[in-house]
């Protein structure tokens, strides 16, 4: 009787037992638990953060006062840590209106200007600002495109006149002009009046600008 009684016992408190989880499987509830925690965490970050930038947007469209229309001065100048200029937007050091970048050695590399007469171009330079390209348009309506070498003499100038008859102008290193062709509107002589007709030539010019050789 006594046995029986302590099989029915030992049944019993198998029966109540919980079974062991084994450490592995715990370690890695808790991992999971943690990525889930530190995700959620993440995306109410995000959350906030985007109703907060959606409510500064909302509050700047309705206090429109808060954000001025424009800003008003004589210069902006853009300096480097050493307060060396690299930009400059106003009145240029050539008394021109423009915009002028220029390298850590205060040389001129861009410079867009706005001339008091109404003329306006951008200039090119090289490094230390030995060679540029200069295209211009001036008060009058003519343009023109000049290549200047590292001594700043003129060596090609691709340019219009104010009536719009347009050249090429090629010069030696002395900036004399070496071969010119163009197309223009030539006075011409038939039957005792003026007639204009247009027409193309070429000239060939020598070291003391004397025309050698032209066509037509």
């Amino acid at each position: 009787m006594a046995h029986s009684t302590r099989a029915v016992q030992k049944r019993q408190t198998m029966e109540h037992r919980k079974p062991e989880v084994p450490i592995d499987t715990m370690e890695q509830r808790l991992e999971r638990l943690e990525r889930d925690s530190r995700r959620w965490k993440a995306m109410t970050t995000l959350a906030m953060g985007i109703l907060s930038l959606i409510l500064l947007i909302g509050a700047g469209k309705s206090d429109e006062t808060s954000v001025p229309n424009e800003v008003q001065a004589h210069a902006f100048v853009l300096v480097d840590r050493n307060g060396t200029p690299l930009a400059r937007l106003g009145l240029l050091p050539h008394g021109a209106w423009g915009l002028g970048f220029y390298d850590q050695g205060k040389k001129s590399r861009i410079v867009l200007s706005v001339e008091g007469d109404g003329a306006s171009s951008i200039s090119l330079f090289g490094k230390d600002g030995k060679g540029s390209m200069l295209l211009s348009a001036n008060s009058t309506g003519a343009s023109a495109l000049r290549l200047v070498d590292t001594h700043w003499k003129t060596r090609a100038t691709l340019a219009t006149w104010p009536d719009g008859s347009p050249f090429l102008q090629l010069m030696d290193r002395e900036g004399k002009d070496r071969a010119l062709l163009r197309y223009t509107e030539v006075v011409a002589r038939g039957n005792g009046e003026l007639i204009k007709r247009s027409g193309p030539s070429l000239l060939f010019f020598d070291q003391e600008e004397t025309v050698v050789w032209q066509a037509p």
